[in-house]
This record gives C-alpha cells, structure tokens and sequence, in this order.
C-alpha cells in the first residue's frame, strides 16, 4: 500500500478508506498495583537508570494517579482553556483558511467548532503535560478524516529511545520517527526533562503522586472513621437463656437498618443507641488535610490553590483579573505555546505527506477573548477615522475581521402630511388658480 498521491481520491461520496501503519504491540494487560511512597521511589529508580532506563514503573503508578476525581477535574480545566479557546486558520497572507478550517471544524447550530478527530489530537498532545510523554497514533483515513486516532500505551513506549516496543521492557523496537512506513503516522510528543537526567520529562503527575497518595489513603482513613465513630453502636439487653431466642435477639441488632424494629418482652430486653462524642467533630482533621492536598493539586495544574473553588464577586474574586485566573489565563498562554507547533509544524506536515492539500505557511492561531475584542475596538474605531476621511470600509472586511454581522440602515419614510377635507378643498381650489 503506498501514500496517496491526493486526498481528493479519498474524499468521494463512497466512504474510502486509507490503511495506516501499524506498529506491533502484543496485548499485555498493565497490572494495577498499590501505590506508596516506596513503588513511587522505585519508579523514578528505573526511569533515571544510566542504562536501559525505563518508564514502566512511573506509568503503572500515573494509571492511580489520574483516576483521582478532583485531579481529574482540574486536568479537564487547564485542557479546555486550550479546547474552548476560539482557533483560526489562516494563509501566510494572514486571511482565513477556508479549506483548512473545512478540514478541521465544522459548524454546529451556526457556531464552528473543532472536529472530533482534531479535538482529541489536541487532547492526547495535553497529555503528555502530565504524562511526561504521548505518542499519537493517527490510523486510518476515512473520507479524509482520522476516526480511530487514538494514543500508544506508553509503557510500550520509550521516550529516551522514541522506539514503540511489542511488550514494555523492550530495548528496541519501532523508530516511528525516522522508518519511512512509520513517521507519517506517527507523532511524538515529549516533554523538557528539569534535572537533565532523561531527554523526556516525567510530567506533572510525578509531582501529583505523591499527593494523590496521601488523597486516596485519605479517603480510605475517612471511610474507615464514619464506620467506626459516625454511627452509633448499637447495644441490645436480654435475660433470655435459650440459645435460638438469644440468637433471634442478635440477628435483630445486626439487621437494623433505615427502618429496623424489634419485639421486646416487657421485662429483661432492651435496646440502646450509643454515640461517641469523636462522631460530631472528629472529621474535621480528615476534612482539613483533604482540603489542602486538594489546594496543593490545584496550585500545580492550574497556578493557584483557589482556581477550582474560587467564586467570582467574592472578596478577591470579583473580575477577571483576580489572581486565580490571572493565574490560569497564564497557563493558556503557556499550553498555547505548547500546543500550536504540534499542530502546525508536526501535524500539517505529515498531512501533506499523506495527500491533504493544506498551503505551505497557513498556520493554526488561537484567540483570547480580550484579543478579540480588542481587534473589534481596533477595527471600529478605523471604520469611524476612515468614514470621517470620506471613505467608507467594506461591511464584508469588518465582519471577518471582527466576527460582528452588520445591517443596512434604513432611514425613516416621512409621514404625509393630511388635512380636513374642507381645508383640503380649498387649498386644492387655491393651487388650482395659481397654476391657471
């Protein structure tokens, strides 16, 4: 199978598909195991070995790390400040795209969003913010777009090497960056390693391990406090002797639930609720630490401890500039400068290899909201320095420079003037003589 000379063969109204390379990789299930400080230290013993360094190990604890739910949730807020932000696509002449932006959005209820497949190109790339690494594996062309685009195992990957081994472990194994059947298909994301010990970073979910493992043994501690201390122990008092009798009598304890009950004799059995004086305000150690682990993650992810909680109109919070998401506004520039020469150096070039028409130098942008308006307030105000030069700017130029629809302005019929018909006779007798 050879690279298609031209995409036009592939978009037609017959769905064509165009196969992929594949690199080998065996089934082997990652063993999920418990993590603790000594796994974590063991980890970053094997990935910074002077030789045959591996990843392995740091990527079975990261599987435990990212299923955390409030690490989760700020990863899914730093990756849509990049996601939700308004993308352009532009010629080296500066004017918009339009095949390229057909290629990669589409327009839903009037609005044009990125397509799925480029979405989660931009998704898998993000993630190796954490992960140290990504490998992103584009698969089949199907009418000119990439449906099952999809990430390598990354413990199969090694990022010292750039090699895809068939099982982890491997010293060798596919150069997808520089065998012909491979680099098209392949792209590789890396990462700057801060200690020099590797060519790839280790991502932020090594610095989050470690709180991730305080967070998860919390929440075992916590389960394990409500259990013992929150509910009251129940105490049952009984003069029965007989032992199937005393036997009913306990199932009664054990079995009582959101709606429990018991017959009692009048004399000898008797039922008590004890409550522990820990149950109404022990909780809040757990409470506490939790709260700052989860301050600790949040100041990591996404540049300050109060991003995922802060409230806007309350004392420090009230605007945009607040220092919380001031603070994220500067990981959206940072992640910007990360994500656009994936996309318009390592993507587009390997989409003209594999036939997509896309322009040498049309480049993939991305707008802050306060750029936009400030390209709108430009704009304005050249139309009205222009109108009062005499000229007039073009309605169309405004609206794509600004995304602003304009409409014609009608100028007001003036109303006829009407008179009593007595009035109007005379006044018709009137013209009538004049003209005579």
């Amino acid at each position: 199978m050879g690279i298609i000379s031209n995409i036009k063969n592939v978009l037609s109204p017959t769905p064509k598909i165009v196969q992929s390379a594949k690199t080998p990789i065996v089934p082997i299930q990652l063993l999920r195991i418990r993590q603790d400080v000594t796994t974590r230290a063991a980890a970053i013993n094997e990935a910074e070995r002077a030789y045959y360094p591996f990843r392995v190990k740091m990527q079975q604890m990261y599987v435990n790390t990212r299923e955390n739910g409030f690490i989760k949730a700020c990863i899914e807020r730093r990756k849509d400040l990049t996601l939700l932000r308004k993308w352009e696509f532009r010629t080296a002449s500066g004017e918009i795209d339009q095949q390229l932006t057909d290629l990669l959005c589409h327009t839903v209820n009037g609005k044009t969003q990125l397509k799925t497949w480029f979405t989660t190109y931009l998704s898998i790339c993000m993630d190796a913010l954490f992960f140290g690494y990504s490998v992103v594996h584009l698969d089949d062309i199907v009418d000119g777009e990439f449906p099952y685009i999809n990430t390598i195992k990354r413990e199969n990957v090694s990022p010292d090497r750039i090699t895809i081994g068939s099982f982890a472990y491997m010293t060798s194994g596919c150069k997808i960056q520089e065998e012909e059947e491979f680099k098209n298909w392949y792209v590789f994301v890396g990462t700057p390693n801060e200690t020099g010990a590797s060519r790839c970073g280790y991502g932020l979910f090594w610095e989050l391990s470690i709180y991730e493992i305080f967070m998860r043994n919390l929440l075992g501690f916590n389960g394990d406090f409500v259990e013992l201390f929150s509910q009251p122990f129940r105490v049952g008092k009984t003069n029965k002797t007989n032992e199937a009798e005393r036997q009913e009598f306990a199932n009664t304890l054990a079995q009582m639930g959101s709606s429990g009950w018991a017959v009692l004799d009048d004399i000898g059995d008797s039922i008590e609720f004890i409550e522990t004086s820990l149950g109404g305000s022990g909780y809040k150690g757990y409470d506490n630490f939790e709260s700052r682990l989860e301050a600790k993650v949040s100041q990591i992810i996404l540049g300050h401890a109060d991003a995922m909680r802060s409230v806007a109109g309350k004392l420090g919070n009230s605007g945009e500039e607040s220092p919380a998401q001031q603070a994220m506004e500067d990981k959206a520039t940072k992640d910007a400068s990360f994500v656009l020469p994936l996309v318009n150096k390592q993507l587009f070039d390997r989409l003209r290899a594999l036939g997509f028409n896309i322009a040498e130098g049309s480049v993939a942008c991305m707008m802050n909201d306060s750029e936009e308006v400030d390209n709108a307030n430009t704009i304005a105000d050249l139309s009205v320095k222009i109108k009062q030069g005499g000229l007039q700017m073009d309605g169309k130029y405004f609206t794509e420079k600004t995304g602003i629809p304009l409409a014609e302005i009608v100028a007001p019929t003036p109303n006829a003037t009407t008179f009593p018909a007595k009035i109007q006779n005379k006044l018709n007798q009137m013209y009538s003589k004049h003209s005579h």
